[in-house]
This record gives structure tokens, C-alpha cells and sequence, in this order.
């Protein structure tokens, strides 16, 4: 079975780096971005029109080319958790986790024994199809899956102390903009409390040595946070890149052909 290579960077005191997908789901995307060097890509469940297929094709592919495959989920039932998993995920990214009580919730249907009451499917994507029912892989699949949360309201944010206490979070990601909003300062990033919300969360994660991140979208704040610990960073994803591309060739074509 696979190693999940972000964690093995966190053990080792490293970054890691991704992007997301959020509209490309072919799977040469997968491919190409394994070949850049990424360490991971997060698979959005909950703002695209993805289906479970689709997603477990895309981890699959990222298992085999090398990338950890890690995916944002959609819904709260049990299985909106445990269908990526088997397809093949390494990871989830959960949306606004409110308290330590949901997050222990969603782990005991993500874990295995003994941590957890995770349905068994012991021979899928997600062992790479390795027959086995030892109680050492369950262990190990445990290990190897990360548990991702994001901190995208007051109430998370008031709750990250706890969040950070619960065995088996691997890393807090914040969500700035639903954070904002729910601040009542919507995507004033640069605000008093929003600063003071992030040095907060960074300060606690820090102190629980426990991985914390968000999206940047440039070097220079990409730079800046990693200055502070920085070692969950998604950045950008596959729309801004082909949007920012795409419009800055547009423009200087246009001026190189005098199309102003």
C-alpha cells in the first residue's frame, strides 16, 4: 500500500505543496500534474459538479503517478466521508468545522479500529487492491489517510484550541473568505479581526504542532506565511491559473498586433 508522501514531509518538519481541481477532472490533468512536482492535489467535491466516478478516477491516477490525492467532501452523512476513501483518497479536507464534537464524529466514520468504526472494504483503490484484514493495516490505513479541517466560521475559530487536541487532525486549513463573512468583514482580509483570527490560529496550531495552511495565490504571500510555519499550502487552483494565463497572453498579443 501506499505511503501518503505530505504526511512524511510533516514528520520531517516540511511544506508541502499542491493546487487544486476544481473544473479539469480528465485524467492526463492528474498525470501532468504529478509531473510537475506537486505534492498534492485536492479534489473539490463541494463547489463542482464532480461525481464520485469521476473522483475516484482522478485518485486512482494520482496514486499511480505519484501525487497524493486529497479530496474536499460534499455533505455530511457518513458516506459523502467514506466513498472518497475508498475510492481511493488519501486525505479529506472537511468544510467549516464547527467544535472538537463534530470533528470526533467524522472521525470515528473515517477511521478504522481502534480509532474509529469506519465501514471495512478491504481490497479497493484505497489498498491498492492488497488483500488483507490484519489488524496492523487497518492501523496503517489509519495512519496513512489525512484528516483535514478547515476553519470557516466564529465558531471554529473559537473552538480551535479543542479542534487541535482531537487525535487524529492532521492539519487546520482556513477558508478566508467564509471566514470574513462570517466575521461580519466579508473579504476584508486585511481587517483587524481577520489578522487577529489568523495570528490566533496560527499561534495555537504552532503551540499543537499540528500543520496549518491556506490557498495563496502568489510568491510573496506564499513566502510570508511559510516565514511564520506555513506547511499546508494549496495554491491557486486549475481556474485561476488557466484565467490569469489565458488573459494575459489575450492582452499582450493584442498590444504585440496593435489590437488595442
Amino acid at each position: 500500500m501506499r505511503t501518503n508522501a505530505v504526511k512524511e514531509l510533516w514528520r520531517a518538519g516540511k511544506p508541502a505543496f499542491g493546487t487544486w481541481s476544481t473544473i479539469v477532472h480528465h485524467p492526463r490533468y492528474i498525470k501532468l500534474l504529478a509531473m510537475t512536482g506537486l505534492d498534492f492535489v485536492v479534489i473539490e467535491m463541494e463547489h463542482s459538479d464532480y461525481s464520485i466516478g469521476e473522483v475516484g478516477n482522478m485518485c486512482l491516477l494520482a496514486r499511480e503517478a505519484n501525487i497524493v490525492p486529497i479530496v474536499r467532501v460534499a455533505g455530511e452523512d457518513p458516506h459523502s466521508y467514506t466513498r472518497p476513501l475508498d475510492a481511493g483518497a488519501m486525505g479529506l479536507v472537511l468544510p467549516d468545522v464547527k467544535c472538537a464534537a463534530e470533528l470526533e464524529s467524522i472521525l470515528r466514520y473515517t477511521k478504522y479500529h481502534p480509532r474509529g468504526k469506519r465501514i471495512l472494504n478491504l481490497r479497493g483503490p484505497h489498498t491498492d487492491y492488497i488483500k488483507t484484514s490484519s489488524a496492523q493495516r487497518l492501523l496503517e490505513i489509519n495512519d496513512q489517510n489525512l484528516t483535514i479541517a478547515m476553519i470557516e466560521s466564529k465558531a471554529g475559530l473559537d473552538s480551535i484550541e479543542d479542534l487541535c487536541g482531537v487525535e487524529g487532525l492532521d492539519a487546520i486549513m482556513v477558508g478566508p473568505d467564509d471566514l470574513s463573512h462570517d466575521l461580519g468583514i466579508p473579504t476584508e482580509f486585511q481587517h483587524p479581526l481577520m489578522i487577529e483570527a489568523l495570528d490566533h490560529i496560527v499561534a495555537v496550531c504552532n503551540r499543537h504542532d499540528v500543520a496549518w495552511g491556506w490557498s495563496c495565490q502568489d510568491y510573496a504571500s506564499a513566502e510570508k506565511w511559510l516565514g511564520r510555519g506555513m506547511r499546508w499550502m494549496p495554491y491557486r487552483n486549475d481556474v485561476a491559473v488557466l484565467y490569469d494565463t489565458f488573459s494575459e497572453a489575450a492582452v499582450e498579443l493584442k498590444r504585440l498586433a496593435d489590437r488595442t
